[in-house]
């Protein structure tokens, strides 16, 4: 899976609490960082992703088994 191993460990939990449903506020709060840097891991995850996206970066991670 090249997709993994471009996806650092902390994104990859992003991607695993945004596959949950929780909002940005939501993963900011609970990996105990800002929100500016949770939106900050999304946007790396949709481009190394090539997705557009939540819904489409959560998708292509199970698809991918990323998470």
């Amino acid at each position: 899976m090249a997709a993994r191993r471009t996806l650092s460990d902390r994104q990859v939990v992003c991607l695993r609490l945004v596959n949950r449903g929780l909002s940005n506020q939501e993963i900011a709060e609970r990996l105990s960082i800002t929100l500016g840097t949770t939106k900050w891991h999304l946007h790396q995850i949709f481009s190394k992703l090539n997705v557009r996206s939540r819904t489409a970066a959560a998708a292509a991670a199970r698809r991918r088994r990323i998470i």
